[in-house]
């Protein structure tokens, strides 16, 4: 893992293939703690983001779901805007024995310049620490 540009006054994680065989990000990634909700056909979970980049999230889950599951996640914004609703595939499943909070791995699909430009939006206004912060954006 290598240590990327600061983002607000604190660094940014960046990974990439070149960094790690086993790594597949190619975005930067911010620690971003965001209440969110986990939609699937027959659920919905509430979560929280862990890290959040333009490509996919990290969030706190007890409750795993298979790899490959599609999902929509919906990230809130705060009273004053509509929540960020994306498509999202589950990519990898975190838990205890490997040292991290337990959770799910998620790759954005379908991303529009205009929700990239959002999820962009929420990082430079997280301050790393935000779960129920009240995001004007």
């Amino acid at each position: 893992m290598v240590w990327g540009p600061r983002t607000r006054g604190r660094p940014t994680m960046m990974t990439g293939e070149a960094h790690s065989p086993l790594e597949r990000r190619t975005r930067p990634r911010a620690q971003v703690h965001i209440a969110a909700t986990l939609r699937t056909a027959a659920t919905s979970l509430a979560v929280q983001t862990l890290d959040l980049s333009g490509h996919g999230t990290f969030v706190r889950s007890a409750r795993p779901l298979p790899v490959g599951s599609a999902v929509q996640i919906v990230l809130q914004r705060g009273a004053q805007r509509n929540p960020l609703v994306l498509s999202a595939e589950v990519v990898r499943i975190g838990t205890h024995q490997e040292g991290r909070a337990p959770g799910l791995g998620l790759r954005f699909t379908d991303v529009t310049a205009i929700d990239e430009a959002s999820l962009q939006a929420l990082i430079d206004h997280s301050d790393g620490s935000s779960s129920g912060r009240d995001f004007v954006l």
